[in-house]
């Protein structure tokens, strides 16, 4: 093989090579993209054990509802307002785990991402690590 044709099948590999890196950079923001649609549609929702009170939040914990039964109503004002912040704890580890399944699923389960979104689903909420009574 000449040097002539030598470096023109080395540049074609470097061509083939760069396209390749481009195509799956498109593939991953493709990916990303869609994620990010589907991360920003979750909903946990949870009920207090007794069915008083059911709490829905966004996958960032953001509340998005509260609904009180009349019996929630009877509870004191105190008591409520705990079960609430413990409600809307198990709201948020729910949509935690839906946002880190769909995180695995599109990144791999050794993903960095992955792996913060863990860390940040299995951290103490701060109503259970500091006593609020």
């Amino acid at each position: 093989m000449s040097d002539f044709t030598s470096a023109e099948f080395d540049a074609d590999l470097a061509i083939a090579k760069v396209q390749q890196q481009i195509d799956d950079a498109q593939r991953r923001a493709e990916k990303a993209s869609a994620m990010r649609a589907d991360v920003e549609a979750i909903r946990g929702t949870a009920s207090s054990p007794k069915r008083e009170l059911t709490v829905t939040v966004d996958a960032a914990g953001r509340l998005a509802a509260v609904d009180l039964t009349d019996r929630a109503l009877d509870l004191p004002a105190r008591d409520l307002g705990q079960l609430i912040v413990e409600t809307a704890n198990r709201a948020q580890r729910a949509a935690g785990e839906k946002a880190l399944a769909l995180a695995a699923d599109a990144f791999g389960e050794e993903s960095p991402v992955v792996d913060r979104l863990r860390t940040e689903l299995d951290r103490t909420p701060p109503s259970e690590a500091n006593d609020l009574h």
